[in-house]
């Protein structure tokens, strides 16, 4: 447990440094997309992964995919901003994917949604969305899944006291 909760640590500082960055960029309006709020929700990238983790029970490994999902949106989108008005729904369905994809066990698009605290109508939509997103490529090479897991574990013990 205690490695898992420093890599949710991890992600989470990695998720802020972006997001300090790209808030304070104006966002015309067609780059904002079905991810995106009026209003940046009040629980911390911290808070919200430590929920998803406690509730979906999904393997450590899934949080790993889907910060490796949020790089590729980014690079397959570069004009896609990952702020903190979307960024809690990207990551939510990074890591449903990814349990999806990754796990053999997961729920249903409704527990997720309540997890998340989006709707059901809401979770469709950007599931489908998040695929279109992705080319629906959720594939990932097991030799950079390792690369990407050791810069993230030294990440966390440069970042980290």
């Amino acid at each position: 447990m205690q490695q898992s909760n420093q890599l949710l640590v991890t992600v989470a500082n990695i998720l802020d440094e972006i997001i300090k960055e790209t808030d304070t960029l104006e966002i015309e309006q067609e780059s904002q997309s079905y991810f995106h709020a009026n209003k940046a929700p009040s629980i911390s990238i911290h808070n919200y992964l430590q929920r998803i983790a406690k509730y979906t029970h999904c393997s450590e490994q899934c949080f790993v995919i889907a910060l490796i999902y949020l790089d590729r949106l980014q690079e397959k989108h570069p004009y896609l901003v990952l702020n903190s008005k979307c960024i809690h729904r990207f990551l939510l369905l990074a890591i449903v994917m990814a349990i999806k994809y990754q796990d053999d066990d997961y729920y249903k698009n409704e527990y997720y949604a309540k997890v998340g605290g989006i709707s059901v109508k809401e979770i469709f939509i950007l599931e489908q969305e998040f695929l279109e997103l992705m080319d629906h490529q959720l594939f990932i090479d097991e030799q950079y899944y390792f690369l990407y897991e050791k810069r993230l574990l030294e990440y966390g013990e440069i970042e980290m006291p």
